[in-house]
């Protein structure tokens, strides 16, 4: 464009500088009264010299005066024709002046008109290219506002850093950012490296060497810096470089972006993702990371390395949410989970799994033994009495051990396997630990053959009841008895109930089995009235399952209604543990049940959690002592003294108590004399036939 313009301006100068010296070098100048005088003053002389010159000649050579009238004649004419074409002349040089002198004039007008059009064109364009530099003037000073703005309102910074000069520039509004003045910070990548968290700074200054060595486009680096009031900041730090023609960086731009923000969300969801919100402790999807990296860190290194799975489940749980609460559930589950983050230390892992059930990994074992060392210790703590509400609940646990590789090499067979041994102490001993065996499997293996037998026994009616007295421990007559069923196996011969009663219920058995037998013992009881035993007490088990099963209640009116014996000799026989399975809808069945004015004894007692304050809530009669506290009470003081403050609680309550298991005289005498009222076991008899039993009432 300015080419253009100095094309321009040079070309009319040329123009303007040839006329003007055509002009300054013309020795015929223009001006109007001068050539007018002059002319005349010519045309002047040379008339007035034709007059005497001519006259003088004419009047000297022509004397006839006929001829020189004729001769002056022409004379006229030719002095006309001479001072025509003087002026002629004369005119014809100014007028040629004249026209050169337009003709420069119009041919300098078109050549300046054409000039002036394109100047006129070259300042529109100008003008154009103007307002344009304008808006993009305009434009980049909103897009540097903008840039600011957005710099300030996103916690940005902008740096560089003159690698050679070791000159670091970064926004002073961070240094306030940070907490310090301008002046307090280097300009240093030092400077800056200084306010890098003390464990961050090794790794950044290592990934800002091992950018500048390599190849690399952009650099990009995540890291704390410290406040100077102490607070930390996280910061994602990025970068471009300029190179050398040898490819070595000589400078490096970027950006610092506070993310701290950000980060606290990122371990928020990490928490949500990874850990269990109630206990803090890593969740499920944390402890199947953790074997897996386990399993394959062992794989890919060919390590042969051992650990072992423990699976944990606190025993009757669901008890304390029914009794106690769901508050105090959660706290026992805090309770436990405290225990296990003060006993398991890294690199052994401890997970929430769900509900109540817990894993352990124990790392890098060399035998059972240690296994046995550390799971024992740990039992020892969990076993410690937890206190709520001033009162002592002691909790019990059941832990299934599987061993890597032994017992699986991977996470899913791990599982499996430690879940079954945890279930094989559960359903055997409970408060224990077991490890997995392939016995374990056979057991289950065994278990499923017998339900299968179970469901043809219920078709082929391959059940029978037997009786155990109950006796009244003052008079020592029979006052009752409990039915009890047996089943016949073709093959295998009598089968305790405790080896398939759980399996049936487990499996949704229960129901006919049940039905069975309550039909079964209350025809026995309709028999024996008519037979004169109307007050003698037929004491039926209830399955849990029962109790909160949708028409069991009519069920049993309808079988009442049936057989038409006395209600108030019945009793039915429900355990605590079934209970608390669901309290509430336990206790509404339970007074339907009394409602009927059918007894019902809590079966079992101190099997389970042992509170007595809540058998206040349900609607009992009778409290049945498990056997396990009679046979110490002979041997252990501390025995003696817990069945000695039940009976006297149980009867402040206004309840009568059967003790269970009385084996030897020395049982009965103790529970004579502390007032039990009511016992059964072998002392007495066996579990035994209907006919049996007739014999001892005749006798009786």
């Amino acid at each position: 464009m300015l080419k253009k313009l100095e094309s321009y301006k040079r070309r009319n100068n040329e123009l303007v500088e040839r006329d003007l010296e055509f002009y300054l070098n013309n020795d015929y100048k223009i001006s109007p009264y001068y050539e007018a005088l002059r002319i005349s003053i010519i045309y002047g002389i040379i008339g007035a010299l034709w007059i005497l010159l001519s006259d003088r000649l004419l009047g000297k050579f022509i004397t006839n005066m006929d001829i020189y009238i004729e001769v002056a004649t022409y004379k006229g004419w030719l002095y006309v024709l001479i001072t025509t074409i003087l002026i002629y002349l004369l005119v014809l040089k100014r007028v040629i002046l004249v026209e050169k002198t337009l003709k420069t004039i119009a041919s300098n007008f078109e050549a300046l008109s054409a000039n002036n059009e394109e100047l006129i064109a070259l300042e529109d364009e100008l003008r154009k290219k103007f307002e344009e530099l304008e808006k993009q003037n305009d434009a980049l000073l909103i897009s540097e506002q903008r840039y600011e703005l957005a710099v300030e309102g996103a916690d940005c910074c902008i740096w560089d850093w003159e690698v050679e000069k070791d000159k670091y520039y970064f926004c002073v509004n961070w240094k306030s950012y940070l907490g310090y003045e301008n002046g307090e910070v280097e300009n240093t990548l030092q400077g800056w490296i200084n306010l890098i968290h003390q464990e961050d700074k090794i790794n950044v200054v290592s990934q800002i060497n091992d950018y500048i060595l390599s190849d690399s486009s952009s650099y990009e680096s995540i890291y704390r810096m410290v406040c100077k009031n102490g607070e930390e900041k996280w910061v994602l730090s990025k970068a471009k470089a300029i190179r050398n023609s040898d490819g070595k960086i000589v400078r490096m731009a970027g950006s610092h972006t506070d993310i701290t923000e950000q980060k606290l969300i990122q371990n928020q969801l990490n928490s949500l993702a990874y850990k269990d919100m109630l206990t803090e402790l890593p969740n499920r999807l944390s402890f199947e990371l953790k074997v897996n990296e386990l399993i394959n860190t062992d794989k890919n290194n060919d390590s042969n390395t051992k650990f072992a799975l423990l699976y944990m489940d606190i025993d009757n749980f669901k008890h304390v949410n029914d009794t106690l609460g769901h508050t105090s559930g959660d706290l026992l589950l805090k309770y436990i989970s405290n225990i296990l983050k003060y006993q398991v230390k890294a690199p052994d892992f401890v997970a929430r799994l769900g509900g109540d059930e817990f894993a352990i990994i124990f790392e890098d074992i060399k035998n059972k033994q240690e296994i046995i060392d550390k799971v024992q210790k740990l039992i020892k703590y969990l076993r410690r009495p937890w206190v709520i509400d001033k009162q002592e609940f002691f909790i019990s646990h059941s832990i299934g051990i599987a061993i890597y590789p032994e017992d699986g090499d991977n996470l899913s067979t791990l599982l499996k396997n430690s879940d079954v041994a945890m279930y094989f102490v559960k359903k055997n001993m409970k408060d224990n630990y077991c490890f997995y065996l392939q016995e374990i499997q056979e057991e289950n293996s065994k278990k499923i053959k017998i339900i299968n037998d179970l469901r043809r026994a219920i078709e082929n009616k391959e059940f029978n009841l037997f009786y155990q007295p109950i006796i009244d421990l003052n008079s020592e007559k029979i006052i009752g008895v409990e039915a009890l069923i047996r089943w016949f196996h073709p093959i295998r011969g009598m089968i305790p109930p405790m080896e398939f009663i759980p399996l049936a219920e487990e499996n949704g058995l229960i129901h006919d089995i049940e039905s069975w037998i309550l039909e079964t013992a209350l025809m026995q009881k309709k028999q024996w009235e008519d037979m004169g035993y109307a007050d003698l007490k037929m004491s039926i088990n209830i399955s849990g399952k029962s109790v909160t099963r949708e028409g069991f209640i009519n069920e049993v009116k309808d079988l009442l209604s049936r057989v038409k014996i006395k209600n108030d000799n019945i009793q039915f026989e429900v355990t605590e543990t079934a209970l608390m399975n669901d309290l509430n809808t336990s206790i509404k069945v339970l007074r339907e049940i009394k409602d009927m004015n059918i007894k019902i004894a809590l079966d079992d007692f101190g099997t389970g959690y042992s509170s007595l304050t809540y058998i206040k809530k349900l609607p009992i009669d009778v409290v049945k002592l498990d056997k396990d506290f009679i046979k110490n009470i002979s041997k252990i003081e501390e025995e003696e003294v817990i069945v000695d403050y039940v009976i006297k609680l149980t009867h402040q309550l206004n309840l009568k108590i059967v003790a269970e298991g009385i084996e030897i005289k020395e049982h009965l005498e103790f529970l004579k004399l502390n007032g039990c009222d009511y016992g059964q076991g072998y002392f007495f008899s066996k579990p035994i036939t209907k006919e049996e039993i007739e014999k001892l009432l005749n006798i009786g």
